[in-house]
């Protein structure tokens, strides 16, 4: 089994699940005992948050997940732990802290999720072997620059193809 964390998994048009057709994941962990993401292009429909979120899959989590682009908040001894793939790391409760309270014009990379994808033993193999999901390497503008909207359409057409002439059925066409 070749792992996909630290990877971005785009939904094949073929993928018509009501949840994750048209969605791209950041891969946190995979291997043997299943696999685990955050889905990049589902805003939450909450308000009175004070930060954007984002729903990162269907299932559920007491809290929050974040994830951001700053190696200066991330403690040297903390990274390789906190590292999801080069620039992008996982967020503790000073990293909320800064996003929750932040100096006159900073532009940091951060995402808020609540919920996660996850995947039992062997679940994502399987599906990865029906050719479900496409692999590509994580391109940090997809994760904190472009809109949630727009975030399927671009990995796809990164990856060669022109959304408006695939069409839907097994495989791509």
């Amino acid at each position: 089994m070749l792992s996909v964390a630290g990877s971005f998994l785009v939904a094949r048009p073929s993928l018509e699940d009501g949840f994750f057709g048209r969605s791209v994941i950041l891969m946190l962990q995979h291997g043997q005992d299943g696999a685990f993401g955050l889905v990049l292009n589902r805003v939450a429909k909450a308000k009175d948050f004070p930060f954007p979120l984002h729903v990162g899959g269907p299932c559920k989590f007491q809290g929050f997940i974040l994830v951001h682009g700053q190696e200066d908040w991330v403690d040297a001894t903390e990274k390789p732990a906190a590292q999801i793939c080069p620039g992008v790391y996982l967020g503790d409760a000073d990293c909320f802290k800064r996003i929750l309270d932040p100096p006159p014009g900073s532009d940091w990379n951060y995402r808020v999720f609540t919920g996660y994808a996850g995947w039992g033993p062997g679940q994502l193999d399987a599906e990865l072997a029906q050719s479900s999901w496409l692999i590509m390497p994580v391109e940090l503008d997809l994760i904190f620059e472009i809109p949630a909207a727009a975030v399927w359409e671009m990995a796809i057409r990164r990856l060669g193809a022109d959304p408006s002439l695939l069409q839907m059925g097994h495989g791509v066409h």
